[in-house]
């Protein structure tokens, strides 16, 4: 991955601690609780905005500026792809439950 550190903290890592961590069980949360599909999609919908975002900025800055903006926009990404995982992860479960039924 990269190699990017803030003092002694790698901040690939913290990245994908925090997804892992605070935005896998918030979209799990969201998944099989709310009713309404757009609120289950909210995260993905703030975290796809803020990659095309950050990529846009990445390809239009100048400078080093587009190498932060590009790590900003590798690192919502991943936390957007976390939350694709959540959709899996419910997907699978929602599956299995019709499924059982069946048998």
């Amino acid at each position: 991955m990269f190699d990017v550190w803030i003092e002694d903290v790698e901040l690939t890592s913290l990245t994908i601690n925090l997804a892992i961590a605070v935005f896998l069980p918030i979209q799990l949360l969201l998944c099989f609780k709310a009713k309404k599909r757009i609120i289950r999609l909210l995260p993905v919908i703030v975290f796809a905005v803020l990659t095309i975002t950050f990529f846009i900025m990445a390809v239009v800055a100048q400078g080093w500026d587009g190498l932060g903006y590009l790590f900003f926009a590798i690192y919502t990404g991943i936390t957007l792809f976390v939350c694709g995982i959540g959709w899996g992860i419910w997907w699978i479960v929602k599956l299995c439950r019709k499924n059982r039924g069946k048998v």
